[in-house]
């Protein structure tokens, strides 16, 4: 179905006021400049022209345009769409800096969010939204009258707020059906049908395409069938897995969101089809990315609703998504989960930390956490995390570098690991450490690491475990053993040397833990000790002032450590398989997030897994606003740079479990086996013996 017709009705309701927009805009743009022309008017006609050239692509681009236009029109189109966010941004009017430095500190990060807000208009010109389309509009044309005299920024601001206040209904219901229900907008007619030799399709599918999309699209036309299979069922498996392993009834619901990479839509139509004829749910597509574009752009306005975010637009923003939340509950109550198809490879975003873009004060932080944790609240009303399940896989992309068809196949190898196989060995570290209180982790040569973890009281050893013995259930690949530690006692530092998440590389982080919660931290992207500070909590901790402890695991898959070194990744793999290369810590939230009361048991001898909450998470029952965090984020010690991993028993006794880089607890050896190939391959090339080496 053409996507047009999906939202007829609602563009057949603003026809009308469509059409005169159009007409005042196109006017506006056409503008001519004046001599001596002040910097607002110049701001007034240059927006009106990038939502005139929206109007104008969203009239033409139908299905015949994606047919017959040429590669080199198609990538025109989308660079003049976008290149105000990409390669104009130093100079653009979405930049805070030039905003500022043109109209001054306060009117310039209104104007400059303003000009962010109409740039939504880019995905609603892509889906054929006109009515939302329309929205924005009525906006820019109010604010555009409103900038011609002098401006009260009060006035701007107010303007902004009554227009986004306007549509919060309708806003929560697009976001709901854009992630809960099937729309054609997304392209799944294309996945399941289109032409994979057409490199036409990826712009069908995604509002920006680059030239490594298509190549990996290429590449993927390349692969055997088997592979496919091969890769579509271990997301799928894993998927199915999630429910059974914890408990859960997979009966109760009937649909799967996919989460597509866009240049792998082979590997996402297999997947599409297994769930159809195996897990007998109903796929659609929610999202496709590619590569990413315009980050500094989108980093630089993340915060910008603190604007007009105040108390009065949080209860109406809950109350419109609660509305919502009812309209929809039949179509929610059908939701099984996302099926993830990530990716890594892509270049490290450095971000520019421009004091010019707006943040938070203080005294909002607060409000937004609580605007954060009514959201959660509200969606496990109807969404309970005790009746869905997931699975989250990835795949290397040409970006990663010159040996990318290598790493891919061995990125398939270490995703479709036996599973069984690591079931047995995880068990014994899992009973080693069942025995003890406390595990000890300290690093080695330079890693300053020096913590221990509490372990929570197991009162019935014989029925009762603490950790979870993980394969790819539902975060590919094997393997992991994790609990939930005890905030009290759970104290030190935690240092790695580079720590990649949401496409950031942070550089020496140190964390220092006190009861387990975050005391204070440090990490060397910026020369400032102030910038640093200030790039963790607003990236690691915000709205958070301190985070706990949430989660403390052992990751056992040395092959996918071997494919980071070898190929020299480890700074662009994604948490997905680093969290699987050494011990890790989640700041926030336990794994166990609003299924604590749901009973979990050891895959391997049927034990329960007592360790499903903490301190916090306890006051769930008590002070449910204050249990959560809503945040969780894994930080990986690599083997290389462990230098002991201990569990000690309340006698006082000790048992090490890894040593200077290597499991060494008796029936754990198979777990070095990707170490000890990368000790022979480093050997062979240049004679010298892996770092760590200890074995026993």
């Amino acid at each position: 179905m053409f996507t047009e017709d999906y939202y007829k009705l609602y563009n057949n309701a603003v026809i009308a006021d469509y059409a005169l927009q159009r007409e005042k805009i196109s006017a506006l743009a056409s503008t001519k400049p004046a001599r001596n022309e002040d910097n607002l008017t110049r701001f007034v006609r240059d927006l009106a022209k990038w939502l005139d050239r929206a109007i104008r692509f969203e009239a033409r681009s139908d299905d015949e345009y994606y047919r017959t236009a040429s590669l080199t029109e198609l990538a025109a189109d989308q660079l003049a769409l976008s290149r105000t966010a990409e390669e104009d941004y130093d100079k653009s009017y979405l930049n805070p800096v030039t905003m500022c430095r043109q109209f001054g500190g306060k009117l310039g990060p209104v104007l400059c969010a303003f000009a962010y807000l109409m740039h939504r208009n880019l995905t609603y010109a892509k889906r054929h939204m006109r009515f939302a389309m329309s929205w924005n509009h009525a906006m820019f044309l109010e604010a555009q009258t409103l900038l011609k005299g002098r401006v009260r920024i009060e006035d701007l601001l107010g303007l902004i707020r009554r227009h986004e206040m306007a549509h919060l209904r309708d806003r929560e219901g697009l976001r709901l059906h854009d992630r809960y229900s099937f729309d054609p907008s997304h392209g799944e007619e294309m996945v399941m049908n289109g032409d994979f030799s057409d490199p036409g399709l990826l712009y069908y599918l995604n509002e920006r395409v680059s030239e490594e999309d298509i190549r990996l699209a290429g590449f993927m036309n390349t692969l055997p069938q088997e592979e496919v299979d091969r890769m579509a069922r271990a997301l799928v498996e894993g998927f199915r897995r999630g429910f059974f392993v914890d408990g859960k009834d997979i009966m109760r619901r009937k649909t799967v969101g996919i989460y597509h990479r866009l240049g792998m839509e082979r590997m996402t139509r297999r997947v599409m089809e297994m769930f159809r004829t195996d897990v007998h749910y109903i796929p659609y597509l929610i999202a496709c990315a590619g590569t990413p574009w315009g980050q500094q752009c989108e980093y630089d306005h993340r915060f910008d609703m603190a604007l007009w975010m105040d108390e009065e637009f949080v209860d109406a923003s809950l109350e419109a998504l609660g509305q919502e939340l009812e309209e929809n509950a039949q179509m929610l109550r059908l939701y099984g989960g996302p099926a993830v198809i990530h990716s890594f490879g892509e270049p490290v975003f450095n971000p520019v930390q421009h004091r010019e873009a707006v943040s938070f004060r203080e005294d909002q932080q607060e409000l937004y956490s609580r605007y954060q944790s009514g959201i959660h609240t509200l969606m496990d009303q109807y969404i309970p995390p005790m009746e869905y399940s997931f699975s989250i896989v990835a795949y290397p992309v040409p970006q990663i570098g010159p040996a990318f068809e290598e790493i891919f196949h061995e990125t398939v190898r270490i995703n479709t690991l036996d599973n069984d196989k690591y079931l047995k060995a995880q068990q014994y570290l899992i009973d080693a450490l069942d025995q003890g209180v406390q595990v000890e982790i300290t690093g080695r040569e330079g890693n300053d690491t020096d913590l221990v973890v509490k372990l929570p009281s197991i009162t019935n050893p014989a029925r009762q475990t603490n950790f979870y013995n993980c394969v790819a259930d539902v975060n590919i690949p094997v393997g992991e053993v994790f609990t939930s530690p005890s905030l009290a006692g759970t104290n030190g530092v935690l240092h790695v040397e580079s720590f990649f998440a949401d496409g950031m590389l942070y550089k020496d982080l140190k964390l220092v833990f006190a009861d387990g919660y975050i005391q204070s931290y440090s990490c060397a992207n910026y020369d400032r000790d102030d910038e640093n500070e200030r790039f963790i909590h607003q990236n690691l901790l915000f709205p958070h002032e301190t985070l706990p402890m949430g989660e403390f695991a052992i990751g056992t898959n040395t092959w996918a450590y071997r494919l980071a070194l070898k190929y020299g990744i480890m700074e662009k793999l994604p948490i997905l398989i680093i969290e699987k290369m050494g011990p890790h810590f989640a700041i926030g939230d336990t794994c166990y997030v609003g299924t604590e009361d749901l009973a979990v048991y050891n895959p391997m001898n049927g034990k329960e897994i007592v360790a499903r909450e903490n301190e916090k998470t306890a006051l769930r029952k008590s002070a449910p606003a204050e249990a959560y965090t809503h945040a969780h984020t894994d930080i990986t010690l690599p083997y290389s740079q462990i230098g002991c991993i201990r569990v000690r028993r309340a006698s006082g006794m000790t048992v090490d479990l890894i040593r200077n880089g290597r499991f060494v607890l008796a029936g754990t050896q198979m777990l070095n086996e990707g170490l000890e190939l990368l000790e022979q391959e480093m050997s062979s090339v240049s004679g010298v013996t892996l770092e760590g080496s200890d074995k026993e």
